[in-house]
């Protein structure tokens, strides 16, 4: 910054709007005051800056699926995950449904990831026949697991969405 920097400036003059750009973007009035400090004598006018405006913008939301209900079953999310430990009766895995509009949770516990279709599904039946409670949406993560019980899902008429673990 010797020859065309900001230190050489001081005392000098510089338009506001250099200034605004070597000061890393603040407000009029920030830059300003910063000037006036440094002893700088600011010139122009304040105009709009373009990476401000670009820094500023926001992306527009995008709906990502059903929102929140109120009618039991119409969305459910279900999660699977293990412990470290295996249960007395021989189970690593933990099968957790959670129904949007009730909050009422269901839990299995499987022995191998595997039986997550053979259980789940004739749970979903099961809550249908017995309660008359259809689940239309069904929101889980991307793991295999889930992936696995893709085909019987949609065989059932039961939309399956993916939303990732992070979100």
């Amino acid at each position: 910054m010797y020859g065309n920097g900001l230190a050489n400036k001081i005392g000098g003059k510089i338009d506001i709007n250099e200034l605004h750009e070597k000061l890393g973007h603040p407000e009029e009035e920030v830059t300003k005051l910063t000037g006036n400090y440094m002893n700088l004598k600011i010139k122009g006018k304040m105009e709009n800056c373009e990476n401000c405006a670009i820094g500023k913008m926001r992306q527009k939301n995008v709906p990502k699926g059903p929102k929140e209900t109120t009618k039991p079953g119409y969305l459910m999310y279900i999660y699977l995950t293990s412990s470290k430990y295996t249960s007395p009766g021989g189970s690593k895995y933990w099968f957790l449904a959670v129904d949007e509009a009730t909050h009422m949770k269901f839990s299995m516990f499987l022995k191998q990831k595997s039986e997550m279709k053979e259980k789940s599904v004739p749970f979903l039946k099961e809550l249908q026949h017995t309660y008359g409670v259809k689940v239309v949406h069904i929101r889980c993560d991307n793991a295999g697991e889930n992936w696995a019980l893709e085909d019987e899902l949609f065989s059932n008429t039961l939309h399956r969405e993916h939303q990732n673990k992070t979100e």
